[in-house]
């Protein structure tokens, strides 16, 4: 039975998953918490966190262009800094997806029960992740056409939302603008980078994309566009259209009553259904990233050989899949504050662009010919102005994330814990097998490259 996946994914189902994943949880779920924690300002916040994924799209794009294969982040990792660095940030992006997960899946259950009361909320946000793992498990052009029509759908309702609400601004909504004081305003930048996390979507699936060095670039370049305009549109209209008192006592459901100031009873309700399929895209594309992730593992015999098993019928990673619904399942059975989950996926993210921003930045000398056919070059310049605005930015978000809540700070320091100890006792195993952990994860790395032949 083949493992090899397919390149079946379109520049636009790649600008769909990267968009759906980064779009969907923050702006219909998190910006009302976060408003009550800054006020007015929150537009602002949005807007300085996006400086951070400007440095991460730039070594994203140089990735993606030199890398074009299933978990590059994984890979690159593993080849030019160690094996342990590699499951480590395969690990963080596990963890990332799991939180994200819980968040969106919870906010969508609020949606839904505000308009289907009567059934456990708990049941919707495990209904949904369960519905989308069916998606997945149908396989990647399936996912891409459902990914890009509720892409369209949810788009237009943040539009009619955003370009509606330019026209009924309050500006006494507006004022004063940091009513919590700087401390609250940079802790919501810290925790608003999480509403950029998805970004790292498309290099984590590049093994299954169309013409990858030409349309990973793209890809990044055309999804930070889109994001950041309906981040900037979205959050500036919401702190003006409804005070951030009332939004956060309101919670996920906020932006319908913001609506319901300035437009008609249907276009609330399509809001409702944009927000609704933000959200699934969000899950939708997580699950598709959190099981290709786990796959990579199997290959070298992180996990067992069970979790590489493809579907005959749809080829798809059926194990894998379903190995992230249980998790996300268990996610959501343990609920935490949503600013709680927002903050492991901001710790998590942290981990993942600083490895993977240090792997790239050895490109050139580490790898000059995968270097030389990239699509996207930068030069020295440029690579190690991207690596030091990567970890300046990632370790004053990871400090403020730590003074914001250092109860969720210390919970991901125990997972990277009991990986390591995984990790020690896996090879010890393993060795007992006759079986070398660590030459394992350098010949997947080389397996890995064997994509290449088809860009």
């Amino acid at each position: 039975m083949s493992a090899k996946l397919q390149r079946s994914l379109s520049l636009a189902g790649a600008v769909a998953l990267t968009v759906g994943f980064v779009v969907g949880g923050s702006i219909f779920v998190l910006i009302p918490t976060l408003a009550g924690m800054t006020g007015p300002s929150l537009f602002l916040a949005y807007a300085l966190s996006a400086i951070p994924a400007i440095f991460a799209a730039l070594y994203l794009a140089q990735l993606g262009g030199a890398l074009p294969v299933t978990g590059a982040n994984y890979v690159a990792v593993t080849r030019w800094i160690s094996p342990m660095a590699g499951f480590s940030i395969s690990m963080s992006v596990v963890v990332a997806m799991v939180c994200t997960n819980c968040l969106v899946a919870w906010g969508f259950a609020e949606y839904l029960a505000s308009y289907i009361p009567g059934i456990p909320v708990i049941f919707y946000a495990i209904g949904i992740i369960v519905v989308f793992a069916l998606i997945n498990w149908i396989g990647v052009q399936f996912f891409e056409k459902i990914q890009v029509l509720m892409l369209a759908i949810f788009m237009l309702a943040m539009l009619i939302f955003g370009i509606g609400g330019l026209f009924h601004i309050q500006p006494s909504l507006l004022t004063p603008m940091y009513p919590r004081g700087m401390g609250a305003f940079f802790t919501v930048v810290a925790i608003a980078t999480f509403s950029w996390a998805g970004v790292i979507a498309i290099v984590e699936v590049a093994g299954e994309v169309r013409n990858p060095k030409r349309n990973i670039p793209l890809t990044i370049v055309i999804s930070m566009v889109i994001i950041a305009i309906l981040y900037s549109l979205q959050t500036f209209v919401f702190t003006g259209t409804l005070s951030w008192q009332e939004s956060a006592e309101i919670g996920s459901t906020a932006v319908l009553k913001a609506a319901s100031g300035f437009l008609p009873p249907w276009a609330v309700g399509f809001l409702a259904i944009g927000a609704l399929l933000a959200m699934a895209t969000t899950v939708n594309s997580m699950i598709l990233m959190g099981a290709r992730e786990i796959f990579v593992w199997s290959g070298d015999q992180v996990v067992p050989d069970l979790f590489r098993r493809i579907s005959p019928r749809f080829n798809t990673p059926v194990v894998t899949i379903f190995t992230v619904t249980v998790l996300s399942i268990i996610g959501v059975l343990f609920a935490a504050d949503l600013e709680k989950y927002a903050l492991m996926v901001i710790f998590a993210l942290m981990v993942i662009q600083f490895l993977g921003a240090t792997a790239t930045l050895k490109i050139p000398k580490a790898a000059p010919e995968l270097y030389q056919k990239a699509s996207f070059r930068l030069g020295s310049f440029g690579r190690w102005f991207t690596w030091i605005g990567c970890t300046i930015c990632f370790f004053g978000i990871f400090v403020f994330g730590i003074l914001a809540d250092y109860v969720t700070c210390l919970v991901f320091l125990g997972i990277w814990v009991v990986t390591a100890i995984y990790w020690f006792f896996r090879k010890v195993y393993l060795n007992r097998k006759g079986i070398d952990l660590v030459g394992n994860f350098k010949q997947l790395a080389e397996e890995r490259l064997s994509e290449l032949d088809n860009t």
